[in-house]
């Protein structure tokens, strides 16, 4: 009997190779079509901008810095309805002892401590703390609710059995027209564009009695002018070697 042999089937011709499988199969590109890569860097483009929009409209509700205040972490601002008509609460009305409590707590932290370095960015001089840790200045909101305290105080004079001497009474007028006059260049200064609706009153047309306002919040500011208050009531731990008014 003849012996048989073998040979090595040429893969190339064999019908059942995988080569023609494997060249066939589609490469990554091939399987994502262009469409879907563009979709996707529209979507990532839009993404992008709508965080840079938010980012700009959020800046663009907070005033500018045109002068440095370390409060400027405390400001945000909220919308906020004030009304003009009289609503009685602690703060309107005569005098009495809750009137007079809530007003002092009102104005209490007028002074607070600032450091060396923030008032180096500010750009002044103010009178420094006796043992070097910084100096005393004023938010200039609590001097205004001190003004609006001195002229409701002016209008009830009697109430605090009041008697005041010709000098006095000079000195009295020049403060009340002070901080008229300071409520006047604030005014102007802030100029509040907020928009009021006008009625009818009979026959006669007036704003509305309240108006939507852009307004900060003032427990945040309020809380951190209280955590630099300095009580002035003892004034032995300031420096008296200046500065003077004629120094400014």
């Amino acid at each position: 009997m003849d012996k048989i042999e073998y040979s090595k089937v040429d893969s190339r011709l064999s019908g059942d190779s995988e080569e023609p499988l494997l060249t066939q199969r589609p490469s990554l590109k091939e399987r994502i079509p262009f469409e879907n890569i563009l979709i996707a860097g529209l979507l990532c483009s839009n993404v992008l901008f709508l965080l840079l929009w938010v980012r700009v409209t959020t800046t663009d509700c907070v005033r500018p810095q045109l002068i440095y205040t370390p409060a400027k972490h405390a400001i945000s601002y909220q919308t906020k309805r004030l009304f003009r008509h009289i609503n009685h609460n602690v703060f309107t009305g005569k005098p009495r002892p809750e009137y007079e409590e809530a007003w002092r707590k009102l104005v209490e932290p007028i002074a607070i401590k600032v450091s060396n370095k923030e008032l180096a960015k500010f750009g002044q001089n103010s009178i420094a703390f006796k043992d070097g840790s910084g100096y005393v200045v004023e938010l200039q909101v609590y001097h205004e609710l001190h003004c609006i305290k001195q002229i409701r105080r002016h209008l009830h004079l009697d109430y605090y059995n009041v008697t005041l001497s010709d000098y006095d009474k000079q000195f009295e007028e020049r403060h009340i027209d002070h901080c008229l006059e300071y409520w006047r260049e604030q005014a102007i200064c802030r100029g509040d564009t907020t928009l009021t609706a006008m009625l009818w009153n009979v026959s006669l047309p007036v704003s509305h009695s309240y108006s939507d306002n852009e307004c900060v919040d003032w427990e945040a500011i309020d809380t951190w002018a209280r955590s630099r208050m300095v009580n002035m009531s003892d004034t032995s731990m300031l420096d008296e070697s200046g500065p003077l008014p004629e120094d400014q």
